[in-house]
């Protein structure tokens, strides 16, 4: 049985999401989900996990890291190895804190190529991930199964199509994020 990897899409209009969606389709071992609202993502996340989310950065009614840290604080979710990728019109400096804060692990700026949306998408699934569920022991049956998330080792700490300049540096923060 193949491992497919999901892909998400929620996006302010459909006909971006429609875009992405075709675009997408053709990666291998990938299943595409487009949502048409936080409602239909947060239910979706109640029971399977995503790999890759990619959301506009403004939605309908809140903005994508506002969204992001919600989903990713909530326990209920399974969003231990999602990635997130948002399409914005443009970044600045507050934009960037927010990013920083929400845990979003790239920005795309709009207009794209949809062949650069396809060969990031690639790269972020070949990443390897960096927790895996666990079903936790307990003695009661319940309806809703329970799981640890333990840390993978992995040996890698770079993507493969990333060369660190300068080592194995300890992370600083950085002047932009304070």
């Amino acid at each position: 049985m193949r491992n497919l990897k999901v892909i998400g899409i929620i996006a302010q209009n459909r006909a971006l999401s429609s875009i992405l969606s075709m675009v997408l389709r053709d990666c291998e071992d990938v299943r595409i989900r487009v949502f048409e609202s936080q409602a239909a993502l947060k239910s979706y996340l109640r029971i399977a996990p995503i790999h890759l989310l990619i959301c506009d950065y403004q939605l309908a009614n809140l903005s994508c890291p506002v969204l992001i840290a919600a989903l990713k604080c909530n326990p209920q979710m399974h969003t231990e190895n999602m990635q997130v990728i948002a399409l914005t019109q443009g970044i600045d400096r507050k934009m960037q804190k927010a990013i920083g804060a929400a845990g979003i692990d790239e920005i795309i700026v709009k207009p794209m190529s949809p062949a650069y949306i396809r060969e990031r998408a690639d790269a972020r699934l070949m990443l390897p991930t960096k927790y895996k569920r666990v079903p936790k022991q307990t003695e009661q049956k319940s309806f809703r199964s329970t799981y640890n998330v333990q840390q993978v080792d992995t040996d890698l700490p770079w993507a493969d199509n990333v060369i660190p300049l300068f080592g194995n540096r300890q992370m600083t923060p950085s002047p932009e994020l304070s």
